[in-house]
């Protein structure tokens, strides 16, 4: 299987990298290998799971009403114009503390404006 990091983000209870990928007969599909931390339990749990499109995986990770408080750390050049609406759309002041909102929204700004450079891998 050959892949590509399409999307990363994570937060303290959570994270993941989401791929790009084709199998041996070209199919692209997209997969997500994340994690879970459990505090009361000191637990992390592993996952992995596949999605048909990038809007599959958009509609679950924004159905949790604060996605855009978790912290991205890449974006795909491709889904950045999409993210940039989507940011547009949202209500940073569900969270009253203004240096916490200027955090999150910096930290978006970074991964979106980065060069695609920056995050080759290896």
């Amino acid at each position: 299987m050959q892949k590509q990091l399409y999307f990363d983000i994570s937060s303290e209870q959570s994270g993941g990298s989401l791929y790009r990928a084709n199998d041996a007969q070209g199919r692209v599909f997209f997969w997500y290998q994340y994690s879970t931390y459990d505090d009361r339990k000191d637990e992390i749990k592993v996952f992995e799971k596949e999605y048909p499109d990038f809007n599959s995986f958009w509609t679950e990770l924004s159905s949790n009403p604060e996605w855009f408080y978790l912290h991205p750390l890449f974006v795909h050049p491709e889904q950045r114009a999409f993210v940039r609406g989507e940011l547009q759309k949202v209500n940073w002041s569900i969270h009253s503390n203004r240096k916490w909102q200027e955090s999150h929204q910096r930290q978006w700004k970074k991964v979106l404006e980065a060069p695609d450079s920056y995050y080759r891998q290896g």
